[in-house]
């Protein structure tokens, strides 16, 4: 047992996740003239609440991932992390987690806690059933993309919350494509559902969510809409990446997709801030 074992089942590799709740004051074009301290509460509220949600998710699942290729190696199934220690990371983890939320304002913080209730009820009931699974992941992500924009008091509109929500079901639907790929359905007993129509969903769910960004862009106005083209080819780069085994933080090391997703936050930027 060591520190590094403890770093990798808290999962800090997936804390780019929690950059979410960026999207909205980047969008807004107001971001540098908002309070960022309230964003860097959130941020390390939502990456701490997240870790808290791994490691209980890996304590309940233990027997599942034991059977998994990759994850019987992480450091909670194979043991190396004791039962009483992962009970202690999981106080510290959740504490701290709602205390830095709490300094991000009240909306804010309730919404941690409403995404800690909603990750309970996807552990230990939602993700076994197809489909419902993937829409409680995008509810997830809305709910860290609005933490955001509570946090710095700024309003989110339709648009963004359908652009957001849409394009999680996408990397949700991706995801399971991704297990189906290196697991047996014995895993996840939502898998043998999906088996016949999840790249369908990622067709469709990606389709929308390029579909719903171009119009987002085009109402915009400006530079944004040069965004669309780049955001198409990100998507396609990360499908092929998808379809090979590979994880969303495995595929955001691929250079072209690197590249390209630099490109995408230039061009936003410029857009909406030069």
């Amino acid at each position: 047992m060591s520190v590094v074992d403890y770093l990798k089942a808290i999962r800090i590799k997936n804390w780019y996740k929690a950059s979410i709740v960026l999207a909205g004051p980047v969008f807004s074009g107001q971001l540098f003239s908002l309070d960022l301290f309230y964003l860097f509460f959130i941020f390390i509220s939502f990456a701490l609440m997240s870790s808290t949600i791994y490691v209980l998710n890996d304590l309940i699942d233990l027997d599942k991932d034991q059977m998994h290729p990759k994850k019987k190696l992480r450091p909670i199934a194979s043991g190396k992390i004791s039962d009483t220690n992962i009970i202690i990371m999981l106080g510290v983890l959740f504490s701290f987690a709602m205390a830095i939320g709490f300094f991000a304002g009240p909306l804010a913080h309730l919404t941690v806690f409403g995404y800690f209730l909603l990750m309970l009820a996807y552990m230990f009931y939602l993700k076994n059933i197809a489909i419902i699974d993937a829409f409680t992941i995008a509810v997830g992500y809305v709910l860290r993309a609005l933490a955001g924009c509570f946090a710095v008091g700024i309003e989110a509109t339709n648009w963004f919350y359908l652009v957001i929500f849409v394009f999680a079901i996408y990397l949700a639907f991706c995801k399971r494509i991704t297990e189906l790929k290196l697991s047996s359905n014995e895993h996840k007993k939502s898998l043998s559902d999906y088996e016949p129509m999840a790249e369908m969903g990622v067709a469709m769910s990606g389709a929308a969510s390029l579909s719903l960004y171009s119009i987002y862009a085009l109402g915009k106005g400006g530079l944004l809409i040069w965004s669309v083209p780049l955001a198409f080819l990100g998507i396609l780069l990360h499908l092929r990446e998808t379809m090979k085994g590979k994880e969303v933080h495995e595929s955001l090391a691929v250079p072209e997709i690197i590249i390209t997703f630099l490109a995408l936050v230039l061009v936003v930027l410029v857009s909406l801030y030069a």
